[in-house]
């Protein structure tokens, strides 16, 4: 692996070199980028194509979404990854794209750490690239420095090891400032916040300015708007993207590993970067009057609301920090509201007028907010018709509810949030893991391997092991998380890689599960074989798939039961499990249900689209220390 590492490093220099080359004589207009310290950290991640991590994370607007292109492979963001796959051919780089509105002030709070109701980390990965010039069209430029220079800081506080590229697209306004020699203030303000964190920037605005101003392509034969490129407009920014990559990747050589990123102080004095979304959910968040929560919501990037239809329904949180906001879903039906911050006078926030379908709409409620003080924002349904509530936006802190509580008292505080989980596991469950059940009763210490996916992640995520030593308080279960992102037994039965991600763990009892064995169970009974070949006395549970997209089969086609009319995922493991002499949990059947019977949106349980959040754990945890009760 190492060889082949160096190898793709450098074949990557030499391509990139041997294309500077050949551009060199080409005329094109000039310092349309920078490229400053580079993205060494994202080359590091680029060659060493882990898996789960390939993920480049594009923030911007209309541009990006391809709106107006009658080819979207066109869009910048495709040429992009085009251009980092030409340097890295073996890289699984995969493409993510986040619109939204409100430009740089919204994304602050959207890219924070986690967002519960979003459901979404934005900036997972190992490389942002943020364009925000035409969500920012027309917003205050004293409002803009602060936020995308809080922007940049939270990407970097998010991951130490981030890079960020700031990609600045070309509007009807900035091409005006271009045609009369200047460069717009919009970019001068971007460019020093490039310059004070070091990061690469690309100017296709003017890149495409300098080939209108030519005379090579006339303004509305580039767009059609004044801001979203047509096909002949994208082709031009894709000219740019090939040549700055090209010179990204050659500025650098590929490090050994990645280098954490140290920030500087803020380059603009208010600059706040404890942007965040705080979700209804959340503890602080009061509720009075009537309220449905962990409703579905009809568009994304919401999982689920907040909802009430009376109006005097309420909502108030504590805070500290420098602004306050909104962000909900406004429809045909919404009704006004109404707030107030810090006890001043209750302020309209009216319902749209001729709304056409739902949108959303993050709002500011309050700014210059003294950001060590103690504040409160009310808010109110102030007429008849519908709200749907994601979260307030904060600048700032809350007091966390949980604070002072251990992960046992954590996951037990998530859990009394939830309607009890009612389910009977099998008689004789145990008759394949005796000397487990004998372990757990009488007492030592128990070593168990999850061996999977993200999903097996989320099965460790549950704490189930405290569950089970609350039960169990003669046993010390040591829970042993060999996983890797998107991975099955398909991949663990290859090149003895039992031995590493098994063996080596000297496991008591082995648990198999996950979401991506590939709906077939017999790669599941190749690790088991392998693993008892050299241990012959590891016993095994194997478990059916929980959580995953609504395409997955064990949703798409779920029963209660086991179908045993027709081939499928679970019959096969109950069939390994009983030919292999494994025990076997049935999880897919009472985690549905549950689902199905709460009452709630399946986002009210998920982190993302695949994955489950703390209650969604829970769900996995309880059913896990059900099915090890002796009950």
């Amino acid at each position: 692996m190492e060889t082949r590492n160096v190898r793709c490093g450098i074949l990557a220099a030499i391509v990139a070199a041997l294309t500077l080359v050949a551009a060199a004589g080409a005329a094109e207009p000039a310092g349309f980028f920078q490229v400053r310290d580079g993205i060494p950290n994202s080359q590091y991640f680029f060659n060493a194509n882990i898996v789960g991590n390939q993920y480049l994370f594009f923030l911007g607007d209309s541009v990006l979404a391809g709106t107006g292109l009658k080819d979207a492979n066109l869009r910048y963001s495709a040429q992009m990854v085009k251009a980092f796959k030409k340097h890295f051919p073996e890289s699984g780089i995969i493409e993510t794209r986040h619109m939204q509105p409100g430009g740089s002030w919204y994304a602050l709070f959207r890219c924070a750490r986690g967002q519960a109701v979003y459901g979404e980390v934005i900036c997972s990965g190992h490389l942002a690239i943020v364009d925000m010039a035409g969500g920012d069209r027309g917003t205050d430029l004293e409002q803009v420095k602060l936020a995308l220079e809080g922007l940049v800081r939270q990407i970097t506080l998010y991951r130490a090891t981030h890079s960020t590229i700031l990609v600045y697209t070309l509007t009807d306004e900035m091409f005006r400032d271009f045609r009369a020699g200047k460069t717009p203030p919009y970019i001068q303000i971007c460019e020093q916040i490039a310059d004070h964190y070091k990061l690469p920037s690309l100017n296709l605005a003017k890149y495409a300015a300098d080939k209108i101003l030519a005379g090579e392509i006339d303004f509305d034969k580039f767009s059609a708007d004044g801001i979203n490129p047509t096909d002949a407009g994208a082709k031009i920014y894709a000219e740019a993207v090939a040549k700055f990559v090209d010179a990204l990747m050659a500025a650098n050589p590929v490090p050994d590993k990645p280098a954490r990123r140290v920030l500087p102080k803020p380059l603009f004095e208010q600059t706040d970067d404890r942007g965040r979304i705080v979700a209804y959910e959340d503890p602080a968040v009061r509720t009075s009057g009537q309220w449905r929560n962990g409703q579905e919501s009809p568009i994304r990037p919401f999982r689920h609301l907040l909802v009430s239809d009376e109006k005097g329904a309420s909502l108030r949180l504590r805070f500290k920090g420098s602004e306050i906001g909104l962000v909900d879903l406004v429809d045909k039906d919404s009704a006004a509201l109404e707030y107030s911050v810090d006890g001043q006078g209750w302020k309209k926030l009216p319902a749209p007028a001729n709304q056409a379908g739902p949108m959303l709409r993050p709002v500011s409620l309050g700014r210059g907010l003294g950001r060590e003080g103690e504040h409160e924002v009310a808010v109110r349904v102030a007429s008849a018709g519908t709200v749907r509530i994601g979260g307030f936006l904060l600048n700032g802190t809350i007091a966390d509810a949980n604070a002072g509580l251990n992960t046992l008292q954590r996951i037990d505080a998530t859990y009394a949030g939830m309607d009890p989980i009612t389910y009977k596991p099998p008689a004789g469950r145990f008759a394949n893991i005796p000397k487990t059940a004998a372990r757990l009763r009488e007492g030592g210490e128990l070593r168990m391997v999850l061996l999977g996916d993200s999903i097996m992640g989320n099965t460790s995520a549950s704490q189930f092991d405290l569950l089970m030593m609350r039960r169990y308080p003669k046993c010390k279960v040591i829970k042993i998380s060999a996983l890797r992102s998107s991975t099955g037994c398909n991949w663990y039965q290859h090149e003895n890689r039992v031995e590493s991600y098994v063996l080596k763990h000297k496991p008591d009892l082995l648990v198999i599960g996950g979401i991506s064995n590939g709906q077939d169970p017999e790669p599941v009974r190749s690790v088991v074989r392998q693993v008892r070949a050299r241990m012959p006395e590891v016993e095994v549970l194997l478990l059916t798939p929980v959580f995953g997209a609504m395409r997955d089969a064990h949703i798409r086609t779920f029963t209660r039961e086991i179908d045993t009319t027709k081939p499928n995922f679970r019959w096969g493991m109950q069939k390994v499990a009983a030919e292999e002499k494994c025990a076997f949990f049935d999880m897919t059947g009472p985690w549905w249900e549950y689902i199905q019977n709460s009452g709630k949106t399946y986002g009210w349980f998920m982190g993302d689209a695949v994955h489950a959040n703390a209650r969604g754990c829970q769900i996995i945890g309880r059913l896990l220390d059900i099915w090890f009760s002796e009950s």
